[in-house]
């Protein structure tokens, strides 16, 4: 007896759009007219594209907020780790985060090819992913801090921070070689030297 194909969830035709339109934009770039080569690499129709996902910039921020929460997925572990200095944890995760972007296939082709259509993610259309950040990093804060700690500042400030910082040493080109993994993290400590964080015991392990 031959089984009935199944029909794909909403939430199953909206990754697939998404898997199909990361293909697209990392071999035809972020200015190619993505719905019909989306429709044709997912086998759907154009109105099923706009009606999953939407137009071509709702495809590009449903991507990217994609990619973001997929970033906080791998960076848990990161923030979890067994370091049970908060400095050197924060140092762990700001440089994990760094050098992940730099390995990001679809972020570095924006970067390199089209940056008009990628830096306003992490400019004047940074907020979505601010607050994204803030939801998802705010419970590590909250775990990581003693309560006095946190009644001196904010976690929510503390995860915007953190996304200006990483943001900046992504985009950015400064004295720092962000692929030396040594000279960054160098670099991240001298920053929270004359932040809210006190330095490190060197007595503890």
């Amino acid at each position: 007896m031959r089984t009935q194909p199944t029909t794909p969830t909403p939430g199953e035709l909206r990754e697939r759009i998404l898997d199909a339109a990361e293909e697209c934009l990392i071999e035809l770039g972020y200015n190619t007219r993505l719905h019909a080569v989306i429709a044709e690499r997912a086998g759907l129709s154009r109105p099923t594209l706009y009606k999953h996902v939407g137009d071509q910039s709702a495809i590009l921020e449903a991507l990217f907020q994609r990619e973001i929460s997929r970033f906080f997925v791998v960076l848990d572990p990161v923030l979890r780790g067994r370091q049970s200095q908060l400095q050197v944890r924060f140092v762990d995760a700001v440089v994990f985060a760094v050098q992940y972007a730099r390995g990001h296939r679809l972020l570095q082709k924006g970067l390199r090819d089209d940056p008009e259509v990628v830096l306003p993610w992490f400019t004047v259309k940074a907020k979505p992913m601010i607050e994204l950040g803030a939801q998802l990093l705010t419970p590590h804060f909250e775990r990581l801090f003693s309560p006095e700690e946190l009644s001196g500042v904010s976690p929510t400030a503390i995860s915007e921070w953190a996304f200006r910082i990483i943001g900046s040493l992504i985009i950015t080109e400064g004295i720092v070689d962000t692929s030396d993994e040594r000279a960054l993290r160098e670099f991240v400590r001298s920053l929270l030297s004359v932040a809210f964080m006190p330095q490190p015991d060197p007595t503890i392990p």
